[in-house]
């Protein structure tokens, strides 16, 4: 399974702008999710004084999101010589608990959560990643999706400029929109 999600990838990134990858037959999707999930934070650069060399990489979730499963097993692997840990975060996090997470992943049930904690977040050197169009438009650095059996992706580089993080320009050139 990992071999098709990978090869995938691999089409992504160097398929273009117009690529729109189509998912394997019999694949997973919130084990896809996870693996693009991975891949944004391989085109993510953090500042230094928020991820200092061989620090972890906290990937952070809410308790009950549906990718909770498929992203724990991403846990310890390797990004850009960090060590990702994933993070189940309770359902109403302190600020002090966010402020440690590098990446947010946030779902439709995530909603009223993410009204609450998107100005908190707003200077915060956090990428959010929405699998849900509402938070993408809402705030959200990326929101990401799978439709009709394609991937896709935008990306909003308003929050981005504010949480001083650097998304590749490979990564940019594969969205659906960058505004």
């Amino acid at each position: 399974m990992m071999r098709h999600l990978f090869a995938l990838l691999l089409l992504l990134v160097i398929g273009g702008e117009q690529a729109r990858a189509q998912l394997p037959a019999g694949a997973d999707e919130a084990e896809l999710k996870a693996a693009i999930l991975f891949n944004f934070a391989l085109f993510t650069e953090w500042p230094a004084d928020t991820l200092p060399a061989n620090a972890p990489l906290r990937l952070c979730v809410f308790q009950g999101n549906a990718l909770l499963t498929a992203l724990s097993g991403l846990q310890e692997k390797q990004v850009n010589g960090h060590r990702v840990l994933v993070r189940t975060l309770p359902a109403t996090p302190g600020g002090a608990q966010l402020a440690t997470c590098h990446l947010l992943v946030l779902d439709a049930q995530d909603r009223e959560r993410w009204a609450l904690l998107k100005h908190d977040l707003a200077t915060s050197s956090v990428l959010t990643i929405a699998d849900d169009r509402i938070i993408g438009a809402n705030g959200a650095m990326i929101s990401f999706g799978i439709d009709n059996r394609r991937v896709g992706f935008d990306v909003d580089m308003v929050p981005v400029r504010q949480a001083r993080l650097t998304l590749s320009s490979k990564l940019l050139r594969l969205a659906r929109s960058v505004q």
